[in-house]
This record gives C-alpha cells, sequence and structure tokens, in this order.
C-alpha cells in the first residue's frame, strides 16, 4: 500500500473511535461501533479487528475474520509480483518488496508482523540509510497507532535521531519529518514546550502526512503554543506566522478564537473555548493522559494575566470577567495561592485578591518571567535601588573626606 503525497491513510483515524469506545460515555455508542467495524472491514483488517475484539470485548466473528484473513494474503502474494525483490532504489521509498509489505500490514493493523520485519531490515547493513529513516518512522507510526505505546515511540524516536544526526546523516526531507514526528513524542509525554517549538518550525514545510493530517498538527500547534509560549510572542507565533495564520483564519477558526479570547482578556470567551479543548483532548488518545494538567495550566495562566495589572482586584469583577460564580473564583484562586502557583492572598473581610510583587519567589515556583511584569520591575527597580545607594555611600565618603 502506497502513500499518496498529502494524504492521510484512513486507517489512522480508527485509532481514535478505538479509544474513545473504551471511555465510558461512548462504550457501547452504536455510531462508534459502526464506524470503527465499517473501516476495519473496508481495509481488510483482520490482524486489527482481533486486537479490537480482545481490547473492547467484543464477540468475535471468525467468518469475517477468515474472510479478512484470505485478502490479506492475498494482498500480500500480489505484492510479490508486483515488486522485483533484488530492486533497490535510494530515490524510491517503496522501491523494495519489503518496504511495500511493511506499509501494508502496517495499514491492516498488524502490529507484530510488521514490527518484525521492520527490526529485521534494520540489522542489514546493505539497506540504505534512507530506507532506514523511513523504516524507523513505519515503527513509530506502528506504536502511535497501537495505543499509544509511549516506550515504543520513545525507541523509534531515538533510532530515527540517531541515523538523521549521527554519520552523514539525513537530508533535509528525513530532518524536517523528524520534527513532526518528535513534536508527536514530546506531546506523549507532556514536554508542551518543545512540542511547541518543533510543531510551529515544522508547520510552513510540514510533509509528515503519513502520520497525521494537516489539520490535527495545527491543532497540536496551538495546544502546545498557548501553554509554552509568553503572551507576547504568542501573536507573533499564531497570528503573523505565514501557513499558520493562514490555517487558522480559514480551516480554524475556532482555535484562532481560543487564542484570541486569552490575548484580548475575553476571559468569559475563553473558558467556554477551553472546555471546548478539554473535551477534544479527553477523546484523543495522544492528549487524554494529559487533559485535567493542560486545563488547568491555562486557567492559572488566566488567572495570572488578569491579576498582572492590579495590585488587588475584587472578586466580584473576577468572577463577572470569567463569568463563573464568586465561590468558584475564590476556591480556585486561594488553591493556587496555597499551592504557591499564583503570588497573592485573599482578603476576606474586602472580598478582593490581593497581588504580591515579590517575583523572586514567583520566578523559584516556575512562573514564566515573561509572564510576571510586575515581578521584572520589582527586580529592576531593586538592583538600580542598589546601584543608587552604592554612588550615595562612595559620595558620602568623599564628602567626608
Amino acid at each position: 500500500m502506497d502513500i499518496a503525497e498529502g494524504v492521510t491513510p484512513a486507517y489512522l483515524k480508527l485509532a481514535q473511535i478505538k479509544f474513545c469506545l473504551t471511555l465510558p460515555q461512548f462504550k457501547n455508542d452504536p455510531d462508534l461501533i459502526s464506524s470503527l467495524l465499517a473501516g476495519i472491514v473496508q481495509n481488510n483488517m483482520a490482524p486489527y479487528y482481533k486486537e479490537v475484539c480482545t481490547d473492547l470485548s467484543w464477540k468475535f466473528d471468525q467468518t469475517l475474520y477468515d474472510k479478512m484473513a484470505a485478502n490479506n494474503a492475498k494482498r500480500m502474494a500480489e505484492l510479490e509480483q508486483e515488486k522485483n525483490p533484488t530492486m533497490v532504489d535510494d530515490d524510491d521509498p517503496v522501491s523494495g518488496i519489503w518496504q511495500a509489505k511493511l506499509l501494508y500490514l502496517c495499514s491492516i493493523g498488524d502490529r507484530e508482523e510488521a514490527t518484525k520485519l521492520a527490526e529485521s531490515k534494520l540489522e542489514e547493513k546493505n539497506v540504505p540509510k534512507s530506507q532506514q529513516i523511513d523504516t524507523v518512522f513505519a515503527l513509530f507510526r506502528v506504536a502511535y497507532f497501537h495505543g499509544c505505546d509511549i516506550p515504543a515511540m520513545k525507541k523509534a524516536i531515538d533510532k530515527a535521531t540517531e541515523l538523521i544526526e549521527g554519520g552523514s546523516g539525513g537530508d533535509w526531507s528525513a530532518r524536517n519529518k523528524l520534527k513532526a514526528y518528535d513534536g508527536i513524542w514530546s506531546l506523549a509525554i507532556r514536554d508542551f514546550n518543545r512540542a511547541a517549538k518543533l510543531f510551529v518550525d515544522v508547520v510552513p514545510t510540514f510533509e509528515s502526512y503519513e502520520l497525521a493530517d494537516f489539520s490535527t498538527i495545527i491543532k497540536y500547534t496551538v495546544y502546545s503554543s498557548m501553554i509554552a509560549f509568553p503572551r507576547y510572542e504568542l501573536k507573533k507565533t499564531l497570528m503573523h506566522h505565514g501557513v499558520m495564520a493562514q490555517a487558522l483564519n480559514s480551516d480554524s477558526k475556532e482555535l484562532k478564537d481560543y487564542f484570541v479570547s486569552l490575548y484580548e482578556g475575553q476571559y468569559s470567551k475563553f473558558l467556554v473555548y477551553l472546555a471546548r479543548i478539554e473535551k477534544n483532548m479527553k477523546q484523543d488518545p495522544l492528549l487524554h493522559p494529559h487533559y485535567k494538567y493542560y486545563v488547568q495550566e491555562m486557567r492559572l495562566l488566566a488567572y495570572k494575566q488578569i491579576l498582572q495589572a492590579y495590585r488587588s482586584l475584587s472578586l466580584d469583577y473576577m468572577a463577572e470577567s470569567f463569568g463563573v460564580t464568586k465561590q468558584f473564583v475564590e476556591k480556585e484562586v486561594a488553591r493556587f495561592a496555597a499551592a504557591g502557583r499564583l503570588t497573592c492572598k485573599i482578603d476576606h473581610v474586602a472580598g478582593a485578591v490581593v497581588t504580591s510583587s515579590t517575583s523572586k519567589c514567583s520566578l523559584q515556583l516556575g512562573a514564566p518571567e515573561s509572564r510576571l511584569e510586575r515581578g521584572i520591575l520589582y527586580q529592576t527597580t531593586v538592583k538600580k535601588g542598589d546601584i543608587l545607594l552604592n554612588r550615595l555611600k562612595k559620595l558620602a565618603r568623599v564628602m567626608d573626606f
């Protein structure tokens, strides 16, 4: 099965459908079940059907399985006839029979055979480096498709990095593809900063359609950038970035609204968009383990942003700004303040949040320096004050003399 340039294989979407069916709210959803089974049958994914039946406790249909398995065997035999086993063309990533087989095994969800074939070829010394790199990328996709297997994804990323960065290295295309794969891996391990930098860099030249479609990469870029970059960099990164800005203004307007709501301080709208982001993250096998952390950190970021401009702010005003109750805001701010994530305290008598200028404490607690403008001003004032005092002491000694 060759991968058409610019087209993401349809079978990759089945992984998310399968994952959704493991969630309590979708466990017996008839539409999802029908979509998953239809996709399996359409692509003759006999090995994946067996995996799905085991993981989702489906009743195994032996007749259906045998029919799909027969089609798989037939297609493998056809590949033997279509490809010349001795032909190895470094310019064509699917010229060898084993590469065509590998792609087909991936497309039917045969993780065991695909992994076995790929690893055996990586051990052969006569396989060109470009094909080795493609093979490692295939291993990553196998791990990504089958439950976001983090150890296997890491192993593939490490091997790809070794092949591309070590020795003669890979060409520009391989390096460019690695950024997309590394970005996905960084999200899997909750390294939003690294993921954001990689995605922003790869968006203008994205070509890893065998891994994910472009809209998914745009989505991951916005999610990671919002939590990783300081406010003053966000607009430059998302709205002044040619390809990125075009995507947000055309096909991803909801993502644009999510960014704009925080950037322009439209906090009530921001919480609405964040709730939608949370829902999407819950249904994404890559992001599901991180949705609680992400939502918490984005709410914290919004609280920091609104508090930066004031010495004190009434709880009623904050509640109105965020479109929530006073009790909710008070509980949230108190929790973050107690954990040292917000440098403020609540004045229950005045019903207000009183901010602190102790920037040193804020920086020690991991608050991004660019988001603590008042803290930076405090540090600058103290530093210049020390310089002034030293000069006054010198002047005093001269005058005493």
